[in-house]
């Protein structure tokens, strides 16, 4: 009876995989106004200034093996996702070495995930190509903008502010959508490359304009098995 336990025991420990993931994500939003004209006009203004940049995710995941072919993913992770505007020119009434003449603002949302994923097995063996689809929770933690400014001389010059701003969404859902491989470097240890793609279901701020990030990245992870 005592070896049956101990054997039980084991083949549970080995459902269990604990990992360290990162994903440099290529980042934006879409917009979505109200029916007003001046919604409206914003929001193209908006889209004429603003393009992609670049964001990432990292933390910790662990998977659940249900069975041969379907696992569970959940874990905690920060992001930094957002946009930026495109390099604008700018003018002065009167000639001032001392102005900008260019500048570049990025808009970064950090948040902490709560991402709950299933994965399932295409082909399993030592290399295991799997599908994934889930969502995730994401808890708002702090908006910054960050400014360059390039001026006549060459020089460069970087500010970044915080926002007092009470109006975004404390917590915003995401579907997650992926289609990875995992690789058994040996009993113990996997290596993990997952595509995935990201998208904001419910508005990162309450706002005339409602704004929706999502995201391209490609998850890196090392877990280890239980």
């Amino acid at each position: 009876c005592q070896e049956l336990r101990k054997h039980k025991n084991t083949t549970k420990t080995k459902r269990i995989a604990i990992g360290l993931t990162f994903s440099l994500d290529y980042c934006y939003r879409t917009l979505k106004p109200d029916n007003s004209n001046t919604g409206k006009l914003i929001a193209d203004i908006r889209d004429s200034l603003e393009i992609p940049k670049y964001g990432y995710t990292t933390g910790i995941i662990m998977l659940y093996k249900l069975n041969n072919r379907i696992n569970l993913e959940t874990g905690l992770k920060f992001s930094n996702k957002g946009y930026k505007t495109k390099k604008t020119d700018l003018t002065w009434s009167q000639p001032d070495p001392s102005q900008p003449i260019k500048n570049t603002s990025i808009h970064s949302y950090q948040y902490l995930d709560i991402p709950l994923k299933v994965n399932y097995i295409i082909i399993n063996s030592k290399l295991k190509l799997f599908l994934s689809a889930g969502v995730s929770a994401n808890i708002f933690l702090t908006y910054k903008q960050t400014s360059i400014q390039e001026f006549s001389d060459g020089r460069t010059e970087k500010h970044t502010s915080g926002s007092i701003y009470n109006n975004f969404s404390k917590v915003n859902f995401a579907l997650l959508a992926g289609l990875g491989i995992d690789y058994d470097l040996n009993n113990k240890i996997r290596f993990r490359l997952e595509p995935i793609y990201r998208r904001s279901i419910t508005s990162i701020i309450n706002a005339p304009i409602k704004g929706y990030l999502y995201s391209f990245g490609i998850n890196t992870g090392i877990y280890y098995k239980l």
